[in-house]
Parts: C-alpha cells; structure tokens; sequence
C-alpha cells in the first residue's frame, strides 16, 4: 500500500509539473548490517522536475538491484522508488553541491525475505559537473533508514548522466518569403507620409522636406533598449560611426606571454575616447590563446590576458565596475594553429561592448514586444556590414535550479535569434548561449532586480581582428 501511495504521488507531481530533466544512474549498495552482503550493481533512471521555490527540484526515482545475497543463503533481486526533495548549491560556473532527502520503498522478491524490504527516510549529499551548456555527470552517496528494524540501514551510492528533457527550443523555421528583409522604422514612416501628403495636397511639391523634417521624429521614439543597442554597434562595428577612431578592438600577445605589445599601446585610451561619448555601455575583454600546451594551462593564461586588458582599460579612465573579464583558452581559434601566424592571431584578447536587447517575464521566453523593436533595429542597421556576427546571451534570476535557469536562459537567447533570422539577419552570423543565473546585473533580492537579470544580451564580434 506504502509502495502505491509513492507511486500515484510522484506521478501525479510530475504528470503536474512536467519533466524537465531524465538521470539514467548505475551504482551500488553497502549494507551497514550482517544480513545483506555480496549485492550486485544497482540500475536506475531518474526523472527530476524544477521548482521556483526554495527546493530547487523534486525528483521520481526507481533502482533495481538483480542480484542480493543474504546471510540465511536467499538470493533476490530487489525494485526501489523514491520520492526526493534536492537543493543546490553552486561551487564554481560548472560545479553544483546539492543536498537530498525523501521517502522510498523497497520491494524484495524473494520469498521468506519480505521483511527486509519496506519503507525508508533517506539523506544524503551528491554533485553535479557541467561539462556542457546542459548536460552533467552526476554522483550522489545517500542513507538510508528503515522504518522497521530489520534491517537496520543502507548506504546507497550511484553515478549518472543528467540529460535536459521537455520544453525544448523549436529550430530556427524561415519561410521563403520571410528571407526578404522588411522595411525599417524609418522606410515605414516616409512611405506612410508621402500617401497622405499626395492625397491631400498633389500639386505642392513639399513632400520630400516635410518628409526629411519628420525622420528626428521617429529617431526620438527610440526606447532605452534601442538606444543601448545603438551604442554597443557604434562602438564595436568599424564605419559604422564615422565620429569614433576607428581604432581596433583587441590586443595581441607573444607566445606564453601577457606582457601588452607596443603596436597596441594606444589601444585603451582609444577605447576610452571613444565610450566618453556613451554612457552606460558594458565592456567585456575576452582572452585567448594558441592551442600549444594543455587546456587548464591555457585556460589560466587566457584569464591573465584578459585582466591585464581591463588594467589597461582601467588606467584610461573606465570605471572598473564596467568591465567583465573572460578566459576562453584555446576554444575559439579565429586562424589556424597549423601555422605560426595563425597561431599568432590566435594569441588575442577582445573587447567587446555589451547592450540588453529584450527584458522577459518571470518564466518566460516569450520575446516582449519592446525588444522585437530592438532586434529589428539590430537587422536593419546591419545591412551593408555582412561580415560582422552577432551573440545573443540569455540571463536569468536566481528563482529555480541553476539546470531549469541555464535552459531558461538559453531559450531566451533563441527567441532573441529566431526573431533575428526572421528580420532577414542569415542564422549563421547568430551565436547564442545560455549562462542561468551566472551574471546577475542587479541584485536578486528584489523583485526589481531580478526583473533586470531576466534579459538577453547582445555581442558584435568585431570582424577586423
């Protein structure tokens, strides 16, 4: 009856709520008593659910254990399911602590052995390694304590990998006749004045200043998100704003070095120059390395890169505040490392200027109306720079598990991409990723802040390198 009461609850929690991720674990059991020895390994799914509560997750869980030896000489083979409450505790961007505690039963089949199965309270601890946006190699150790005597308790220990499920971003679907790139904001508004004014007024040849007269108009009307979307472009796209220096965006380094090159000496205080003219533009220096030595190696090197860029930054006069740093080792090659000057190219740190394009709502992807304004204004001032790229980062408040955020967030950034490709923007020029809750712009204490912290960024890669 114990047995079948867990079941109907689990499934009605999760036929509820929805599957937002599936464990398939194998492991073992170590009995803390005389009675129970020899046991094989153990198999096992786990089918986990994420919560906006302080629980990150609750998980439905089953292990079946094919071969149990005893003292009394039965073999058997053993089903258990769980019910479990998990909360997370993030030690670094890719590592997860959690703690866990739930019910189980265990259903023994043997005959004569009835009495040491039955129901458990169980605790215990595990961790989770991201080894990619969303996939993870889980392991856990957990206790278990019979509600009657025999036996007296467990040590369960399992191993598996945590594969996302549900609710899963549709691919980017253009019709062919959404390949033709629509009128801007500004084309809309003439051609809707010129039929007024041919309509009501065919023999004044004024249409054309009056029309001219008007465009400030719509450039006025431009929200804060547009206007910070212009900044980042202005700043990070050459020729696009003939008032700036012009100069480039990045820094060389020799090999296994982070000393700054004389030829990029002046780089900062162009840079510098350059952001007095906008406020509240986000920088970012990205490093990067060739692909000798060993990744953790690079890895270090490449964050070295990147802080010494921000020192420089800094000394010119930008609030250190504005800057993030990133290391990236050798991940993202712009040359090939086959040859010395690739490898040279290789050896950079970037900066790039970041700017919010879209706001979302509390658990939502849905891409607001204010930020599809954004975005087309991203599509229609691109035309004639077709080499530069664009990254869409998708961001989260701290509601929910680091797992159920980081999907979150990456859907985000698909909404901000599909909208691109459909204002005629080619899909490979897009670049998204997902980072949960990892860069928080405000505080997630209130309500206002984690407002903030649900947004989507947006990157443009300087194609001068």
């Amino acid at each position: 009856m114990k047995r079948t009461l867990l079941s109907i609850a689990a499934c009605t929690v999760i036929a509820v709520a929805g599957v937002n991720e599936v464990t398939p674990t194998v492991g073992g059991v170590y009995p803390l008593n005389s009675d129970k020895f020899d046991e094989g390994p153990t198999y096992g799914i786990r089918i986990g659910l994420g919560l906006n509560t302080i629980i990150d997750q609750v998980e439905f869980a089953y292990d079946y254990s094919p071969d149990i030896e005893y003292g009394n000489g039965q073999s058997t083979h053993t089903n258990r399911l769980y019910l479990n409450a998990i909360k997370d505790f993030k030690i670094t961007d890719d590592i997860v602590l959690y703690g866990i505690t739930g019910i189980g039963h265990e259903d023994i089949s043997g005959k004569d052995l009835k009495d040491y199965g039955g129901t458990f309270w169980q605790y215990g601890a595990g961790l989770k390694y991201y080894f990619s946006n969303n996939m993870a190699l889980r392991a856990e150790i957990r206790h278990a304590l019979k509600f009657k005597s025999m036996p007296a308790d467990d040590l369960f220990y399992t191993v598996g990998l945590t594969i996302p499920f549900g609710n899963k971003q549709e691919p980017v679907v253009v019709e062919e006749q959404q390949q033709q790139k629509p009128p801007s904001l500004i084309e809309i508004y003439i051609e809707d004045k010129e039929e007024v004014i041919v309509e009501e007024t065919v023999e004044e040849p004024v249409v054309e200043q009056e029309v001219e007269e008007q465009q400030p108009v719509a450039e006025e009307q431009r929200s804060a998100l547009e206007e910070a979307v212009l900044k980042a472009m202005a700043l990070s796209i050459p020729g696009f704003d003939p008032s700036l220096s012009g100069t480039h965006r990045y820094y060389n380094f020799n090999f296994n070095n982070v000393d700054i090159l004389e030829k990029d000496k002046d780089v900062a205080d162009a840079i510098a120059k350059d952001l007095g003219q906008f406020e509240g533009v986000r920088l970012r220096t990205e490093g990067h390395t060739d692909a000798l030595g060993s990744k953790w190696y690079n890895l270090k090197l490449s964050q070295k890169r990147a802080n010494i860029v921000k020192n420089e930054l800094i000394k010119s006069g930008i609030a250190p505040n504005q800057i993030e740093t990133k290391g990236y080792g050798f991940d993202y090659p712009i040359a090939p490392n086959t040859t010395e000057e690739g490898r040279a190219a290789n050896r950079r740190t970037e900066v790039l200027f970041a700017a919010t394009v879209a706001y979302f709502g509390f658990n939502s992807a849905v891409l607001p109306e204010e930020g599809d304004k954004a975005v087309k204004l991203i599509a229609d001032k691109l035309e004639g720079f077709d080499s530069v790229k664009i990254r869409a980062e998708g961001h989260a408040d701290s509601v929910g598990s680091k797992w159920y955020n980081l999907k979150l967030s990456q859907n985000r950034a698909a909404a901000v991409k599909n909208k691109l490709v459909e204002y005629g923007v080619d899909a490979d020029r897009v670049e998204t990723k997902g980072f949960s809750d990892d860069k928080p712009l405000k505080s997630n204490d209130t309500e206002d802040g984690r407002a903030a912290n649900r947004r989507v960024d947006v990157l443009f890669v300087n194609p001068n390198r």
